[in-house]
């Protein structure tokens, strides 16, 4: 266009319509390089992981470690306080992917015939130790889990924390009816704890070394009556997805390179751990100082320790007819994962 012959005021706008408009062109062509480089986020999948308690644990464990490195996905994080069966609530909605919890809660999610797999099996404790304890005040009488009869005991139901509970009455002569159970989540309970509106408490971490740290007492727990596993559960939609499960395959063996290396590099994550859990560095230490993971193959020893909770939920009565938990599980990462955490 010649703009030279055109009078001064009318040659001013048009000049700058053209710079607004060559501006824009070359806003528009920059953003499409950026779209196409592929250096962007914007083309990463999204894989929904559910963490569960009140802090991101998992997620500051991966970025300590490193092993956040180098994703070809985005993780969005949620959170669960209410544990295991909260996880599988969401599951139906498509808003979670993967969680890790104790090996209690898909027992129910497979009753209420939610779609899930556990991809990965690992332990937490030493074997002469256990993941829940069964707690008292200091100045109980009690001092055993015989002397809990006719109490009220906080645990939450359909979790590992009132199978240990019930494993351990029955290996003192009682029967769950024995006990006045008292649905509670883990912060609650321990609330409920602190306040003395229950006689005992069934806990893991935090609060098992919070309240230990506080002066409650231990007269109960699960060493050789329950497997104590830590699983990774994933949603059956997720593993079906192809794309989707090639990022559940890589975000379960990062998880597992950096729990091991939280256990190999306690002077590290120790700081770190403290600072985003909110825990006196005493109670962190004692904590860490519990856990020892180790990732063992999904096999028919793994299954069958499963399928003597379920029968025992069965007899309990909170399960009407047997269930084969065998289809809870996809043994398909065993290597993969076996490898990373050992």
């Amino acid at each position: 266009m010649n703009t030279t012959s055109m009078p001064g005021q009318r040659r001013s706008r048009v000049v700058r319509h053209i710079a607004l408009l060559g501006a824009a062109l070359l806003a528009i062509g920059a953003l499409a390089a950026c779209g196409a480089s592929g250096g962007g986020s914007s083309d990463a999948s999204v894989l929904n992981v559910g963490q569960l308690g009140a802090t991101k644990i998992n997620e500051a464990l991966l970025k300590a470690s490193g092993e956040d490195k180098g994703m070809k996905y985005k993780i969005s994080w949620s959170l669960y306080p209410a544990g295991g069966p909260a996880f599988l609530e969401a599951v139906p909605s498509g808003s979670v992917d993967i969680a890790s919890m104790a090996d209690t809660p898909p027992i129910f999610g497979q009753v209420a015939g939610t779609k899930t797999k556990i991809v990965a099996v690992s332990t937490t404790t030493p074997a002469d130790q256990s993941m829940v304890n069964i707690l008292v005040p200091k100045d109980s009488p009690a001092q055993s889990m015989a002397d809990l009869k006719g109490k009220k005991v906080a645990i939450l139901q359909g979790t590992i924390l009132q199978y240990t509970v019930l494993r351990a009455l029955e290996k003192a002569g009682l029967s769950y009816s024995d006990i006045t159970p008292v649905n509670l989540t883990p912060p609650d309970a321990a609330t409920a704890f602190q306040k003395g509106q229950v006689d005992a408490i069934a806990a893991l971490d935090p609060q098992l070394s919070q309240l230990t740290a506080a002066g409650a007492r231990v007269i109960g727990d699960g060493v050789g009556i329950t497997a104590g596993y830590t699983i990774d559960v994933a949603a059956q939609a997720a593993l079906d997805n192809k794309a989707k499960r090639a990022d559940i395959e890589d975000f379960i063996v990062r998880l597992a390179k950096a729990q091991i290396w939280g256990q190999t590099h306690l002077d590290q994550w120790l700081p770190i751990y403290t600072k985003v859990s909110g825990l006196p560095e005493p109670v962190a230490k004692a904590v860490l100082a519990r856990q020892h993971v180790a990732y063992l193959p999904i096999d028919a020893a793994v299954i069958a320790k499963q399928q003597e909770q379920a029968d025992a939920y069965t007899q309990l009565g909170l399960i009407r007819s047997k269930l084969d938990v065998s289809s809870e599980f996809d043994n398909s990462f065993n290597d993969l994962v076996t490898k990373a955490g050992s």
